[in-house]
Order: C-alpha cells, then structure tokens, then sequence
C-alpha cells in the first residue's frame, strides 16, 4: 500500500501537466488560426468620408489576404461615443475593431463632458493612414482667397457660418486653427452641424455655409465638378492632385497644420497574440503598391505608428486640442 501511495501523487501531477500542455496546444492552434470568421470594424462617421473610405480600402485588403469576410460598419453621431461604447462592450476576441481616429480618441474629452469611457483603455494597435485638410468655400462665393476670408471673418465674425461635423473632428480643427491665428474669437462665429466629412462638402457646395472644409477624398469631386473652391491646404507640400492649392504654410499661417490620422484600435484587454497579428499584417499592408495607389485615391497616404508610438501621438495631440478649445 505505501508503495502504491508513492505512485499516486507523481501520476497526479503527470495528469495535471499533460492538461496544462494540451491547453497550451489548443491555445497556440487558436493564436495560428485567427482569423477564423468575420471581423466587423466600426466606423464612428457616415458613409463617404476620408476615414470610411480609407477602411474600406484596408477591409478589402485583409479580406483577400485572410480568406474571411471583413465587414465595415458606419455608426456615426453621438461624437463618436456610440462607435466607441460599441467596441469597449465588445468580446476582446478580434473580431470587433475600430477605425480609429482623432475624434474618437485623442479628441473626445473635448467633446464629450462626464465621458462614459476611459481612452486609454483601448488597445491601441496602429496608425495607418493620414490625409490633409482643406479650407473651401462655394464656388459662388465673393472669397477668392485666404486673405479675403481672414477680411470677411474679422470684419462680420457673426456672419460667419461654417461647417462643423459634432463639434471635434478635422473639420473643427483646421477652421478654428485658422480662426485662431488671424485673431477671431470661434464663439462669435456661427457653425452648423453636420453628420461627417461628406455632408459638410454637400453643404458647402450648396452655398449654405460661408466656410467649409474637407480631406481630399471628400473634396476633390466637388472642387473638379466646380462646386467649391479650395483655399488653402494642411500638408506640408502642395498635394499631388491639388497643385494650383497653396498650403496653408506657404501663404503665412504655419500654425494652420493639422493632420487627419485613421487606425485601427480593439476592446480593453485585447490578447497580444491578435494585436502582434494586426500590428505584422499592417506594417506589410502599407508596403504593398497596390494599397498605396488605392489610399492615394481615396485622399490618404500611407503613413504607420505602432503601438507606443500611437500612444504617445494621441496623448501629445490631446494636450494640443485641449489649448485649441482654451481647456488647458
């Protein structure tokens, strides 16, 4: 009996590791195998815009680079909190992502007061594209140029109605850089809103604001169709299918250069094993010619951050947006 006793307890812990192994085993097939079904990426704007179309181009990308439907899903209005709200609640599990941007992060405890969120909650995983922003106004307009605009805002700042998409998006960042620079006070002016990117162009172009603004994917149909004239752009050089617009720099407002970035961000707590998975796939997206050429036309270049990188880019950029809105 007692040696009997002796074997019990090393069978035991035999027992006990050969689960623990087989566990491991399972775990690792499942890492190799992600992804096994659809992934949803939220979108937290309408359809149309630089950041829906941008993800549109990346879902195609890893559609036929993973064998597996990868869906985009528009949720927009409620400043982005309903989008965001939808990936904390979700499975930390992969397959609900966000297409992440400066209004829905870096952005947000600007626009939302008593946030029901923590930003850095997210799993953060990259940057992968960004686009300029542009001054227009409607082709009717007597504002040929950015002098003549800096004249009539500082002259009837109460007349001046812009386009506004919630209150915190590129839209709102680049007209009230302006507007700071040249000294006129946001709150006397008059903005309208708008549901995302696309609707504020619609708007512009139909002479219902004085100001507009946009990315070059929104844009640049209305300025080729002669619905709107572009004054001015964020980019460092002129861009490439805009080169009669002068950048903002070059014409005397350097302090006029916000740049639009779009990325993908999972749940709280996502498993390393699918963010090093999104993280390696992203980093070899961005090297391929034919994803270069079609982000270029869709009005986003091509331009990745890692993790800690996209890290510290949203924390820096929320103290710059905090100073824009005087919070700070």
């Amino acid at each position: 009996m007692r040696r009997g006793k002796k074997w019990v307890l090393p069978s035991l812990v035999f027992a006990i590791i050969i689960l623990l192994l087989s566990g491991w085993s399972d775990q690792v097939q499942s890492q190799e195998k992600y992804p096994t079904r659809a992934i949803d990426i939220i979108v937290p704007f309408s359809p149309g815009g630089s950041t829906d179309l941008a993800t549109r181009v990346v879902a195609d990308y890893l559609k036929k680079k993973w064998g597996v439907p990868v869906n985009v899903i528009n949720k927009p209005g409620g400043n982005t909190v309903p989008a965001c709200l939808d990936l904390y609640s979700a499975v930390p599990d992969g397959y609900t992502l966000l297409a992440d941007n400066n209004s829905s992060s870096s952005m947000l405890e600007i626009a939302v007061k008593n946030l029901p969120l923590k930003i850095m909650d997210r799993t953060f995983i990259a940057v992968t594209t960004i686009t300029p922003m542009m001054l227009i106004v409607p082709s009717t307009s007597p504002i040929k140029s950015l002098k003549d605009l800096e004249a009539e805002a500082k002259k009837n700042p109460e007349n001046l109605t812009w386009a506004s998409v919630g209150g915190t998006a590129g839209q709102d960042v680049v007209t009230r850089q302006f507007l700071k620079a040249i000294g006129v006070d946001v709150l006397k002016t008059r903005p309208v809103m708008v549901v995302g990117g696309a609707q504020a162009v619609v708007l512009t172009a139909g002479g219902h604001v004085v100001l507009g603004s946009g990315s070059p994917s929104t844009a640049i149909p209305a300025i080729r169709g002669g619905t709107v004239r572009a004054l001015a752009i964020t980019s460092r050089t002129r861009y490439p299918d805009l080169p009669n617009v002068p950048t903002f720099k070059e014409l005397g407002y350097p302090t006029v250069n916000y740049l639009w970035w779009i990325g993908i961000s999972g749940p709280p707590k996502l498993p390393s094993y699918i963010f090093d998975i999104w993280d390696k796939t992203s980093q070899e997206m961005l090297k391929d010619p034919e994803i270069i050429s079609k982000l270029g036309k869709v009005g986003t270049i091509p331009f990745y951050l890692n993790a800690r990188e996209t890290i510290e880019y949203v924390m820096k950029e929320a103290e710059e947006m905090a100073k824009l809105w005087s919070l700070k």
